[in-house]
């Protein structure tokens, strides 16, 4: 059985090289790239004569052409090669990881959801309810993945098997089965879907969206997806306009310059939030207080490119798997819809795509409680909850924010020490997938709790403790539901006027239930279930239900 998985993970490596790629893969005639920095003299000069890749050549990754060479254009600029092959050229078992699809099938083999998890909704209709469990998918093929599910069934699998394999290049697997629609995907009689409970269902929204799914078009947008007339795309453009120019997932150069092999964003939100003048005025920050520190690293903002229009990376001093992870794995503010207080108008320009400062990137805030407290302080809401009447503040995947600030984050510990196996020879595993399928070579490992002279655990050992961790997060959670509920009704009675209550402890619940609302959502898309910062939700989720234990109280207290 061993040996048969080992063949077909070998054959389906093979597989996913496209013949572009393998043409790619034969390497050009070397170009002086001495030559080159005559045009490309700040940024790519700078970053190709420092670092890890200073002495490769341009044409390992770029199909250069002679009259390119002769005469330098905008018709004849270098094709530029982003699939995964193209890096694995020189990096094969790193490659061979992230195409490795053993942890998925293994998942599935020990954690398929039982059959029969179901349900009756007694409060409801009386009928059984099935339960949505999550599903890990492939870094590899995500960009696939979003097309397919939420296209209302406009790009569907070649072959609807392929919906199991990680890796191939998206318009190998897909096919556009309604290019009369254009750039514009329209709704159909079938529906989008999506893996993740709390994510949308409908049509993909915003093409900017996609900036976390795909590299293929970075060169293809100007900073913070503003619109110029010499830029191919701009982040409000239709969805297919932008998919039909790439055809890879987020790959190896979303976190790794290709030219000088330094750590590294792209993520226009991230860079904006450890960077912007707006930012640095509020040092309370958790990232602008502590940059610098063990787990904070500094960064350098450089400007590239010379086609007319500003684009931006940010190199990072050390590598630091949270911030690049994090490019996806953030709650950005330019997701949400901000609104004042104070007259009850949008806060930004409404439907701008260039928007700067607080409201694209991300607080930075440690917990649920931190991130309520800035955006209330600053006078704003995302909304009002139509049952209660509260103001809410609405929540995104805070994964980032919650790790940086918890205390394996601020001792320098990343995603990639857990979600990445260690290997023998001491190299990380470049396949991203659950802890609880490698605890051995991940939290149980000799240099982490596995060190005999520490905490010298076991496999079952941190497992358990895992396990322990998110039965401790089930409890708190139940508790908070249940105090939650009792304030949800005692506001609705009261917005309902049924009930009247003094305006100082009417506020005060408002404010404790809004917060409670805050704190739900953002540990419910953590997805860790208290595992990515046992103590700060434990901590957290304490307070807020003493908060609304002691406001439903007084209010109580305080019916007329």
């Amino acid at each position: 059985m061993q040996n048969t998985i080992i063949k077909s993970i070998v054959s389906l490596g093979l597989s996913c090289l496209s013949l572009s790629v393998l043409a790619a893969a034969v390497p050009q005639q070397p170009v002086d790239k001495n030559q080159c920095f005559g045009c490309h003299a700040t940024a790519i000069k700078t970053l190709s004569t420092r670092g890890a890749h200073k002495n490769v050549n341009c044409v390992a990754c770029h199909d250069i052409s002679s009259d390119h060479v002769k005469a330098p254009s905008r018709d004849n600029r270098p094709t530029t090669h982003f699939e995964y092959a193209a890096c694995g050229q020189c990096h094969t078992e790193q490659h061979k990881d992230i195409m490795d699809p053993k942890y998925h099938y293994e998942w599935a083999l020990k954690n398929t959801p039982p059959a029969y998890a179901q349900f009756r909704d007694i409060a409801g209709d009386n009928s059984f309810r099935d339960i949505q469990f999550c599903l890990p998918r492939f870094h590899s093929s995500i960009v696939t993945d979003l097309a397919n599910i939420r296209s209302d069934g406009r790009y569907q699998y070649k072959k609807y098997t392929d919906l199991s394999k990680p890796g191939a290049p998206m318009w190998e697997a897909l096919t556009d089965t309604r290019p009369n629609e254009g750039d514009k995907i329209l709704p159909s009689k079938t529906l989008s879907l999506t893996w993740r409970p709390q994510k949308g269902r409908e049509i993909m929204g915003r093409s900017d969206c996609l900036k976390c799914k795909t590299s293929d078009s970075i060169m293809d947008y100007a900073y913070l997806g503003a619109r110029n007339p010499k830029v191919p795309l701009a982040f409000d453009d239709p969805d297919h306009k932008v998919l039909k120019t790439v055809n890879n997932s987020f790959n190896c150069i979303t976190c790794h310059d290709p030219h000088s092999a330094e750590p590294r964003i792209v993520f226009d939100h991230l860079i904006e939030a450890m960077s912007h003048p707006d930012y640095k005025d509020y040092k309370d920050y958790n990232y602008q207080k502590n940059v610098g520190k063990t787990g904070y690293p500094k960064i350098e903002v450089i400007n590239m490119g010379v086609r007319g229009y500003p684009r931006k990376i940010a190199i990072l001093e050390k590598a630091n798997s949270n911030y690049m992870c994090g490019q996806c794995h953030e709650g950005h503010n330019r997701s949400e819809t901000f609104y004042r207080d104070s007259d009850g108008q949008l806060a930004h320009p409404k439907d701008a795509i260039d928007r700067t400062g607080w409201s694209v990137g991300t607080f930075f805030a440690a917990n649920p409680i931190e991130r309520w407290n800035l955006v209330r302080g600053l006078g704003l809401n995302n909304g009002t909850d139509k049952a209660t009447g509260v103001k809410t503040v609405s929540t995104d995947h805070y994964h980032m924010e919650t790790v940086v600030a918890s205390k394996h984050g601020q001792a320098g510990v990343g995603c990639t020490d857990c979600h990445f196996a260690k290997k023998a020879n001491g190299t990380l595993e470049h396949q991203p997938s659950l802890p609880s399928l490698k605890y051995k070579n991940t939290c149980a490992r000799s240099d982490c709790h596995g060190n005999p002279n520490g905490d010298n655990w076991s496999e079952g050992q941190a497992a358990y403790m895992v396990a322990t961790i998110q039965q401790r997060y089930r409890i708190h959670k139940e508790r908070l539901e249940r105090y939650g509920s009792a304030a949800r009704n005692l506001l609705i009675k009261a917005k309902n006027g049924d009930v009247k209550i003094n305006q100082p402890e009417y506020q005060k619940l408002q404010d404790a239930y809004s917060l409670y609302l805050h704190t739900v959502g953002w540990y419910f898309s953590d997805y860790s279930k208290g595992v990515h910062d046992p103590s700060g939700f434990e901590n957290t989720s304490s307070q807020v239900i003493k908060n609304l234990r002691t406001a439903t109280a007084a209010a109580q207290n305080a019916l007329k």
